[in-house]
């Protein structure tokens, strides 16, 4: 037994992307996942209650709409920190342990000037 699907319409799609890379959004994820938390939640939620991806389009516009907002407002307040922390990332395969330093720095930065700070999740050796 077939569903009947409705099609999105091109306009609903259409949002500003976030341009940014793997490294950005990793050295990034800690304090995104903490500015964005309800809307992440929200959009999570609406996928799981759902299981339709169409019906979360406003949830997940509000989710890209965080992302820029949160993105912006690091350029404007650690762009150098956040810069060098995320190309140490780049530069190292991604991985955190060799990037602690630049992060320090980073972390402080948004600590001093926006009062940002967040739990850092532990990193395990296998």
């Amino acid at each position: 037994m077939s569903k009947q699907v409705e099609n999105v319409a091109d306009e609903e799609l259409n949002v500003e992307e976030l341009a940014v890379t793997s490294a950005v959004l990793m050295a990034g994820a800690h304090h995104l996942g903490k500015q964005c938390e309800q809307d992440f939640k929200k959009f999570m939620a609406c996928r799981y209650d759902t299981r339709d991806p169409r019906k979360c389009l406003e949830e997940g516009r509000k989710v890209t709409s965080c992302a820029l907002q949160f993105f912006k407002t690091v350029k404007a307040n650690c762009n150098d920190e956040f810069a060098k922390y995320w190309t140490c990332l780049d530069h190292n395969n991604q991985e955190f342990g060799h990037c602690r330093k630049p992060q320090g720095f980073y972390d402080s930065c948004l600590l001093d000037k926006l009062g940002w700070k967040t739990e850092q999740p532990v990193h395990l050796k296998l």
